[in-house]
């Protein structure tokens, strides 16, 4: 499989990463916010602008693979902006041909849709059908990525007859309720979603094949692995820099062979991740349901931990430096670690790697 990323593809990652350089505020993680997102409206609107929110679409063009760059670029800028999950709602919405007006409307950046999808281990959504053709939605999603600022979620549910079924459900529905989420990761924004009698009408919602809701699932996780990897590579790249200006003994502590044979394995680390994801990326958009299972669950399993050991290891070369709340270590170290946890550890996708292998 070629993992190479073509000239264009690489032209985008330098686009987003400028874009961002100039649009994320890392102070802004420090300040209280009261339960409102920490991304705003305008950043919104020049991202779909950009094209980075429809970028799945049919008439845009862009893969899998482009969107999980644009997903590391905002790991890297440690950007609040969930991209990766609204652009792939606004794929699962065409596909599944229900809220064209609402697709629309998020891909042109005036509203935000973002997936609910329960964590491995929780109970799914519950679908039952109402006389008017409609549904109603009952269950709990612990922590859904961007749900403070959505308009509207995208669920998927266990419908009548145990089909899953996709539905379109605004956040102001009745029986809809969201909390904000306190977690280690200050520079995104999350909530539980909860459905408790809420009614979706005929239209908003349809009975998907067990492979599109699967693809859904397994597009989140590919984006929290991508994310993670762009976080452990702004680590890797604060760390590198630290090391070449922080002497010790009248040398700069690079030199010494100690440090430098961690710093090569935090390299080893973010190439490691990368490949993999990009391998998942890549099976995500071929399409064969085997092989995608397969990479998704490698990128989820190593990406995770790899990452995570990246994170580890930057904050022991930053020494007491990295310790402080003024330095930005942490919000990447603290993103690392949540995004670890999201979509299932690396000890559940191990084991799904196990099962698919075995």
């Amino acid at each position: 499989m070629d993992l190479v990323i073509s000239d264009e593809q690489e032209a985008l990652a330098a686009t987003v990463r400028d874009w961002l350089a100039g649009r994320t505020d890392l102070a802004a993680a420090h300040a209280e916010r009261a339960g409102a997102p920490p991304w705003s409206a305008g950043d919104l609107r020049a991202a779909a602008e950009l094209g980075l929110v429809g970028l799945l679409r049919a008439g845009e063009g862009g893969t899998h693979t482009d969107l999980a760059l644009v997903v590391e670029e905002l790991g890297y800028a440690a950007s609040p902006l969930p991209l990766g999950q609204a652009g792939s709602v606004c794929r699962a919405l065409d596909d599944a041909g229900i809220g064209g007006a609402a697709a629309d409307r998020a891909a042109a950046g005036s509203a935000l849709v973002v997936p609910v999808l329960p964590e491995p281990g929780e109970e799914p959504f519950r679908a039952s059908e109402d006389e008017d053709g409609g549904i109603v939605l009952d269950g709990r999603a612990a922590v859904v990525v961007g749900a403070l600022g959505a308009e509207a979620f995208l669920a998927v549910a266990g419908g009548p007859g145990g089909a899953p079924v996709f539905a379109l459900v605004p956040a102001d529905l009745p029986g809809v309720a969201r909390t904000a989420r306190t977690s280690l990761d200050i520079t995104r924004d999350f909530a539980a979603v909860a459905f408790e009698g809420a009614r979706v009408p005929a239209g908003s919602w349809t009975a998907v094949e067990p492979d599109a809701a699967e693809r859904l699932r397994d597009a989140s996780v590919l984006h929290h692995a991508a994310d993670a990897v762009g976080a452990a590579g702004r680590l890797l790249a604060m760390t590198l820099q630290y090391v070449g200006e922080r002497r010790q003994f009248d040398r700069v502590i690079g030199g010494f062979q100690a440090v430098k044979h961690h710093c090569a394995d935090m390299a080893v680390d973010v190439e490691r991740a990368r490949v993999t994801v990009r391998a998942a990326a890549r099976a995500l958009d071929g399409g064969e349901p085997g092989a995608r299972r397969l990479r998704i669950a490698e990128a989820a399993a190593i990406a995770g931990e790899a990452c995570s050991r990246v994170a580890g290891t930057a904050l022991q070369l930053h020494g007491g430096m990295g310790f402080t709340w003024e330095h930005d270590l942490h919000l990447y170290l603290r993103r690392v670690k949540t995004g670890e946890l999201l979509g299932g550890t690396p000890r559940h996708h191990y084991a799904r790697l196990m099962e698919l292998v075995g």
